[in-house]
């Protein structure tokens, strides 16, 4: 439980001197002066007591906020509204608060992590970190875990885009699992593959479990995509280059 490093006392004596506006988002240190079934009441120092929901207790479920809190409680609490006549506020927000704070600290481009699968719909997962959830479309995943419901499974993902603003974060399996296994193919080097898709702009290949791209550019002139080639075949190919970062390798024939 994170509780606060303000002396509460002090802070209050502040706040009301000053005739301090809160705004929603504010982290403002308070003390537990009620306990309900389903309701905590906040004293910030403020001219109002501020009212924590049971829903805003916590990144867990908690059904008690005994199980939680007790009277006299010193601890950190961010606005989460401030309409009508009641400040309602969070603890479990400014959990979250510290957790993105600490996660981007991380080396995104170079850090891959293992995130349990948390709950699944029809476009994609939502997937849960060391405490923050985040969602990946099933595009971003091996179509083998698309329809899988298994909660107790762990995927390794990459970070792909990072927005401090909205604290959203775009991963991807499929990009964490082509960094491992891309290190066994190398530029240069001649590798059979099976043909898996054929598309208009060209052959998809796997090889040694990642997809490749024989691009329709690279297709011999004489050679017609639906007539020469077909899924299943398997041709050898030759690694003509590799896109770390979009989790791309392109394929040629050429000797």
């Amino acid at each position: 439980m994170l509780t606060s490093k303000f002396d509460f006392n002090k802070f209050g004596l502040i706040l009301s001197k000053y005739s301090y506006q809160v705004k929603k988002n504010d982290i403002l240190a308070g003390v537990i002066v009620g306990i309900e079934s389903n309701y905590v009441l906040v004293d910030l120092g403020l001219k109002e007591i501020c009212f924590l929901p049971l829903n805003e207790l916590s990144v867990y479920y908690i059904s008690d906020p005994r199980e939680l809190l007790y009277i006299n409680f010193i601890g950190e609490f961010l606005i989460n509204s401030t309409s009508g006549n009641r400040i309602i506020v969070s603890l479990k927000k400014v959990h979250y608060t510290y957790l993105w704070n600490r996660l981007r600290q991380i080396d995104f481009k170079n850090l891959t992590i293992y995130g349990k699968v948390e709950k699944s719909f029809r476009r994609g997962k939502i997937i849960i970190y060391n405490d923050l959830f985040f969602f990946t479309l099933n595009s971003s995943m091996p179509k083998y875990y698309h329809r899988s419901t298994n909660k107790s499974l762990f995927l390794p993902f990459k970070f792909i885009e990072v927005k401090d603003s909205f604290h959203i974060a775009h991963i991807s399996s499929k990009l964490a699992i082509f960094s491992k296994l891309n290190k066994n193919l190398t530029i240069g080097e001649r590798y059979v593959g099976n043909i898996v898709s054929i598309r208009d702009f060209g052959i998809l290949v796997n090889i040694l479990g990642i997809k490749c791209l024989f691009h329709i550019s690279k297709v011999p002139k004489e050679q017609n995509l639906t007539s020469f080639y077909s899924r299943g075949d398997q041709i050898e190919f030759k690694i003509i280059s590799k896109d770390i970062e979009r989790g791309k390798i392109s394929l040629s024939l050429e000797k």
